[in-house]
């Protein structure tokens, strides 16, 4: 089985010439590096205002929660809506709700409630983002660039990772609504690439003598509930998709129990804080390398392979953290999960990019997306229970057992789809 489509088209430019996907590009790494530096400044500025860790950590988990309730639904929208329009909304909301805390931050401190309120329009805002941007992508990148485009967008949200936590505290340094201010900005910014990427794309539509206003009928109208579960029922029928999804959800909980696992085991040891933000940094770097590596990988590596090989190096490196390698055994196997992961995603994403139909890509993406992440939430809890009861490197042994297994799902997958015909529509916004 071979990682992915060709990785060229004839007469199509290459990315680096891709005017329009460079914008949204741009526009989300950006909005990318704001968001990550929020995510960071608004549990510390609320208790700086003397809001309780309890209360603080509420707000993380309303976002969580929005995340998941609004998924299915944020799909539906983009199938049934110009993802243009959507993204510009959804950019404008998000810099309204981020702005009203920068400008409530310079006035009195900031209530739990609004944190609340901005949590959740600006993360259901993002639900509903995702799957227009990516209908849009589809859109401007060739079929045959798919996969540069996938690892390039993966690539930026580590690239933000690493850069927007050392931000963050610089600027909250500064003023603690300078952060939430420069969110804001981003997302403006964003929502002006987004405008000027359509209008790039309508350009060279006109250039090369096409239709501009042209649209083609949309799909005829079916119940509601038909509709809303059109997502579910391809992936029933899809049995390459639905296990790669089954394998997602298992990859992702043992990636976040792990994690935790890491904060939580490590984190109490001497200079235990110092060596969690040695490993986090590092492994949000070796998933950048890992996402600048997909496109070569792509090439020569079988999908099988990568996502068989991504939880056997870390069970590997895991048994011996269980077997007297140490701490720095065990952050190799979390670092080694952040190297081919972004290889496997984007190639999975990719298949689908080429591989589902136009009118209903949009809630195939969040159903796939739903089904690979609704176990997740329990990772923390998991890590906490195994080291309530077992030392380090006696949960390093249990992470090694459960990614042994997980490595042998891939080598029962079936052949994956193949590419769905072309449409008029795949190359205009």
């Amino acid at each position: 089985m071979t990682a992915t489509v060709p990785l060229d088209e004839v007469g199509a430019p290459r990315l680096g010439r891709n005017r329009a996907f460079r914008l949204l590009w741009i526009g989300q790494a950006l909005s990318d590096f704001g968001s990550s530096m929020t995510f960071v400044v608004l549990p510390l500025v609320l208790l700086a205002a003397g809001s309780s860790a309890t209360a603080a950590a509420t707000v993380g988990t309303a976002s969580l929660v929005v995340a998941l309730v609004t998924r299915l639904p944020a799909g539906y929208l983009s199938d049934r809506h110009d993802p243009r329009t959507l993204m510009l909304l959804c950019d404008l909301i998000r810099m309204t709700a981020v702005g009203a805390v920068a400008v409530w931050v310079l006035l009195r401190p900031v209530p739990i409630a609004l944190a609340l309120a901005a949590v959740i329009a600006s993360d259901a805002a993002l639900e509903v983002f995702r799957p227009a941007q990516n209908k849009v992508v589809r859109r401007v990148v060739p079929a045959g660039q798919l996969g540069t485009a996938m690892s390039l967008n993966q690539a930026r949200a580590y690239g933000a990772d690493i850069a927007a936590p050392a931000a963050a505290g610089l600027l909250l340094s500064l003023s603690p609504a300078v952060p939430f201010t420069v969110d804001a900005l981003t997302f403006g910014v964003s929502a002006l690439c987004v405008s000027r990427a359509v209008r790039a794309r309508r350009a060279g539509r006109r250039a090369a003598g096409r239709d501009a206003g042209a649209a083609e009928p949309g799909p005829a109208r079916q119940p509601f509930r038909a509709e809303f579960t059109a997502g579910w029922r391809y992936l029933v029928r899809d049995r390459f998709m639905r296990r790669c999804a089954a394998y997602f959800a298992g990859l992702n909980v043992a990636f976040s129990a792990l994690a935790y696992a890491l904060i939580l085991g490590v984190g109490r040891l001497p200079d235990g804080p110092v060596l969690v933000g040695t490993a986090m940094s590092a492994a949000a770097a070796v998933g950048l390398a890992g996402s600048l590596l997909t496109p070569l990988l792509q090439r020569h590596v079988p999908l099988k392979a990568t996502l068989a090989l991504t939880p056997a190096l870390g069970a590997t490196l895991l048994a011996l953290a269980w077997s007297g390698g140490g701490t720095v055994a065990f952050v190799g196997g979390f670092c080694a999960l952040c190297l081919l992961t972004p290889v496997g995603t984007a190639t999975f994403a990719t298949i689908m990019a080429v591989a589902v139909p136009e009118e209903i890509y949009g809630r195939v993406t969040t159903t796939s997306s739903l089904l690979a992440q609704f176990l997740q939430p329990f990772g923390p809890l998991a890590a906490g229970l195994l080291l309530a009861r077992l030392s380090l490197p006696g949960t390093a042994a249990v992470f090694a057992g459960a990614l042994a297994l997980l490595a042998g799902v891939p080598l029962a997958l079936p052949v994956p789809p193949r590419p769905g015909p072309p449409t008029e529509d795949r190359s205009s916004l």
